[in-house]
């Protein structure tokens, strides 16, 4: 069949997918079962009650997915998926309650001033485990898509970002959360960022900020600068990170309502040389990509600390 046919059927909506096997742990191996009329009214009853459905973006570089009709984040995950990244982002709020009764119980100081706001008594410690949590989460999308595809040769699920680009996938394996198997909740989620947590911890205290390296904030002080900046048109990563605002958005949209007042990621003013966001003009993005760069380079030289070299 030829690829413009393949297209043409998925973006008049004949595309679906059919349920191949049911791959399950046995005696120190895994075990293929065909599956029944069961087992596929089952994985087809599951019905979310939100969806991403914000659009996906006409990059062709770096999105395939648009080419055969699945146009919106929600159409990157299957029902049951979108059911479960719901009720797990959902969760996220669930939790938040709940330790800040546990913290008071606990006798923290609650000073009812929220992470957003510098807060470090019990309504910030809330937020910040809401916050890890919800990283938890966004792992969990990786690993829970319909672009998560099979790696044969160890017999396990692959995670949607194999590289830095959602592809088409025709095979994909959709990883049980409740599981000990990879893709797994308590896994690919709490554990990881567990450890991130654990070995990252530090007394010196540290600020985030996110700022336009173009424009000078009139700080008197030289930093110390280490960058790695964006390669012209070659990965779109605000295009690719809207996969991930979408669900931090919904668990995460109380605690940083400045951070996310968006429906998707600002791209405006972001340095990348797309063609796309030009109008298909290849000269417009360049003049943008490159006319940007001298200035976010002109400000880190002039900041930059004289006795370190600029990274």
């Amino acid at each position: 069949m030829r690829f413009d046919y393949i297209r043409s059927e998925g973006k008049a909506g004949r595309m679906g997918e059919q349920l191949m096997a049911i791959v399950a742990k046995g005696n120190k191996q895994r075990v293929y079962l065909s599956p029944n009329e069961e087992h596929e009214k089952i994985a087809a009853s599951a019905q979310p009650e939100w969806k991403p459905d914000a659009e996906l973006p006409s990059n062709p570089r770096n999105f395939n997915t648009p080419n055969y009709g699945m146009k919106t984040f929600a159409d990157l995950f299957t029902p049951r998926q979108l059911v479960a990244l719901t009720t797990f982002s959902d969760l996220v709020s669930e939790a938040k309650e709940q330790i800040e009764a546990d913290a008071i119980a606990a006798g923290m100081a609650d000073d009812s001033v929220p992470l957003n706001d510098e807060g470090t008594g019990v309504t910030a410690y809330a937020d910040a485990v809401a916050t890890y949590l919800a990283f938890a989460v966004n792992r969990c999308a990786d690993a829970w898509s319909s672009l998560a595809s099979w790696r044969q040769t160890v017999e396990a699920t692959r995670n949607t970002f194999a590289r830095q680009a959602l592809p088409m996938v025709w095979d994909f394996a959709e990883a049980n959360p409740f599981s000990a198997s990879c893709g797994n909740w308590k896994d690919a989620g709490i554990e990881w960022v567990a450890e991130v947590i654990k070995n990252s911890a530090c007394e010196i205290p540290g600020v985030v900020k996110q700022l336009d390296a173009t424009v000078t904030d009139n700080s008197p002080n030289r930093i110390v600068i280490s960058t790695d900046p964006p390669y012209y048109d070659n990965i779109g990563y605000a295009d690719l990170s809207d996969f991930f605002y979408v669900w931090l958005r919904r668990s995460l949209g109380s605690v940083y309502p400045n951070l996310f007042n968006t429906l998707v990621a600002p791209k405006a003013q972001e340095l990348v040389a797309t063609p796309y966001r030009f109008d298909g003009d290849k000269h417009e993005a360049q003049k943008f990509f490159e006319k940007g760069l001298g200035k976010a380079f002109e400000q880190m030289r002039d900041f930059a600390h004289a006795d370190y070299p600029l990274i």
